[in-house]
């Protein structure tokens, strides 16, 4: 083959890689090495990166507790590996694209093990890396919820409206309920039943989730319980809640539009607009 051909087809094979490696990152990467103050080091803590064109976020699991936290403040871009300037600490992205990309951040923290003081941080992430705990939660995450199953009405998403000590009460706090959810501590507070899982979410900032086993539609077992539920009517139940001695009833309310979690809660951090 002609010499300057095979020179050409190689230029554009590294072309065509480079250029690979320069794209936004979109969508969720898991933390696999840390570079610090104890150099390259697999990463210590099971965190991940959302990464979507509205936003960034960063989602820590550690055992059946997910956090979700906006530490980035910025929607991750290629920026290359260098800074602007000697000054310059913003957040570098570069190595990216669908399958993985590098975080460079300036970190101040002091007394850290893996943080250095007024130094750069190197945190590698790839994508369709998950630890067994944060598959279930982002499984979670994920799923998006139909029409009520008929054979298993309980998945979906529920919001909280309230509590009542007993059910008998229901009839008569549930209007109550209603008119205050927008000012209540319920606000934004979900349950999420997808087919492998319960999850908690507590507002935007992350919550629990455990596996489940369904029994029938008025009960499931999870790792610590069984609970009963009490159907009010086909899109609003009673949750049997055993505190102490006593035994209280949550409130829950379907949510029907069909939109995941992830999407959700990713939607409370996008700035809003000025008018």
């Amino acid at each position: 083959m002609n010499k300057r051909i095979v020179y050409t087809i190689m230029l554009a094979v590294l072309t065509i890689g480079a250029s690979a490696q320069t794209e936004n990152p979109r969508g969720i990467y898991k933390m696999i090495t840390l570079t610090g103050k104890l150099g390259e080091v697999k990463a210590p803590y099971d965190q991940y990166k959302f990464c979507s064109d509205s936003v960034t976020l960063t989602i820590s699991v550690q055992k059946e507790v997910f956090q979700v936290a906006n530490t980035d403040r910025c929607v991750f871009e290629y920026t290359g590996d260098q800074p602007k300037s000697e000054y310059d600490r913003k957040s570098l992205i570069y190595d990216s694209d669908a399958n993985h990309f590098t975080l460079k951040w300036w970190s101040t923290t002091s007394n850290h093990v893996h943080f250095p003081k007024n130094d750069w941080c190197i945190e590698k992430y790839e994508a369709n890396q998950y630890s067994p705990e944060g598959r279930l939660a982002f499984d979670a995450l994920n799923f998006v919820p139909t029409a009520a199953d008929s054979k298993n009405p309980l998945l979906g998403t529920w919001r909280v409206l309230g509590d009542v000590d007993e059910l008998r009460d229901v009839k008569k706090a549930l209007p109550e309920m209603l008119q205050n959810y927008e000012t209540s501590k319920y606000n934004n507070v979900y349950y999420l039943y997808t087919p492998q899982s319960l999850a908690i979410i507590i507002k935007k900032d992350g919550g629990i989730v455990n596996q489940i086993s369904y029994i029938d539609k008025n009960s499931y077992k999870l790792p610590k319980g069984v609970p009963r539920i009490k159907w009010l009517s086909k899109n609003r139940i009673a949750i049997e809640e055993k505190i102490d001695y006593r035994i209280d009833w949550k409130i829950l309310e379907r949510v029907t539009e069909k939109q995941s979690m992830m999407s959700r809660i990713a939607s409370q951090y996008v700035p809003k607009r000025k008018n």
